[in-house]
């Protein structure tokens, strides 16, 4: 944690019962700030309110930051609070914390990361939303032309998610649960929210299911079908592996006794 002029570490608490490293900052009297909305210099604080942020942690400490977070009074925008250096608006989490939380996101579910950070889910979920959100506002698919698209399970059952990836660029661009014709005609209107034209794809890359078939054909016009490599073996592999059944149970027929005892053999 970088710490620079007007902040400074006003005091720190250092429990070794709890574990808890508490952090304490505040600013200079006196300092001046520029006014969060219309850039102006040298505001001076009208109060402060303490913001309570959970930092990456020390030697094994769960470490807080506790700030004293000023608002200004600007002469033309009236009083506002000012943008704090270590955290984003509305988060609960410094800004190091939050990179931590995504780079575990990345390898681990979500639900292991919390035990591990002995943070609610629900608040790493938060995190994660804001960041793809944020990421994915600024998506552009107008050179997306050949997509490929499969079902993965989501969890146990019959619950299954699509996933649309862009072949060129070998990156996932959509995802939403379910795995009939209906997934095909959100994944339109998501790429068309960003930039793309499903006339321009020329082709789509997916396993022999009818739903997929049928969604394709109405909102894709221009793409042409490809089955994976991967579904046309399976789908042989077992058609082989069917006939080959029915010619053993065929030959463990052949040769049971007749009703006199005897074996009978085809010619």
């Amino acid at each position: 944690m970088n710490v620079k002029e007007p902040w400074y570490i006003t005091d720190y608490k250092l429990d070794s019962i709890s574990k808890n490293l508490d952090i304490l900052l505040g600013f200079r009297r006196g300092s001046k700030f520029p006014c969060p909305k219309c850039g102006k210099p040298n505001c001076s604080a009208y109060d402060t309110k303490e913001k309570l942020l959970r930092h990456i942690d020390y030697f094994n400490y769960t470490t807080y930051l506790h700030c004293r977070v000023p608002r200004v009074k600007c002469s033309n925008c009236g009083i506002l609070q000012i943008e704090f250096p270590w955290a984003r608006e509305q988060s609960g989490f410094t800004l190091q914390m939050e990179a931590m939380i995504l780079e575990l996101a990345k390898s681990m579910p979500v639900l292991q990361v919390g035990n591990l950070l002995g943070e609610h889910d629900t608040r790493l979920w938060r995190v994660i939303h804001h960041y793809v959100d944020e990421a994915r506002s600024k998506e552009d698919f107008s050179d997306v032309v050949e997509i490929g698209l499969d079902e993965t399970s989501r969890k146990k059952g019959h619950e299954y998610i699509t996933l649309v990836a862009d072949i060129k660029d070998s990156k996932v661009i959509f995802a939403c649960e379910g795995k009939d014709s209906s997934t095909i005609t959100s994944f339109s209107e998501d790429f068309q929210n960003h930039n793309g034209n499903p006339n321009y794809i020329k082709s789509a890359c997916c396993d022999m299911s009818p739903s997929y078939i049928s969604g394709i054909s109405k909102e894709l016009p221009n793409a042409e079908i490809t089955f994976d490599k991967f579904h046309v073996m399976k789908a042989m592999n077992e058609g082989v592996n069917e006939v080959r059944m029915q010619e053993q149970k065929k030959l463990r027929n052949s040769k049971k006794p007749n009703s006199c005892g005897l074996q009978t053999r085809k010619i």
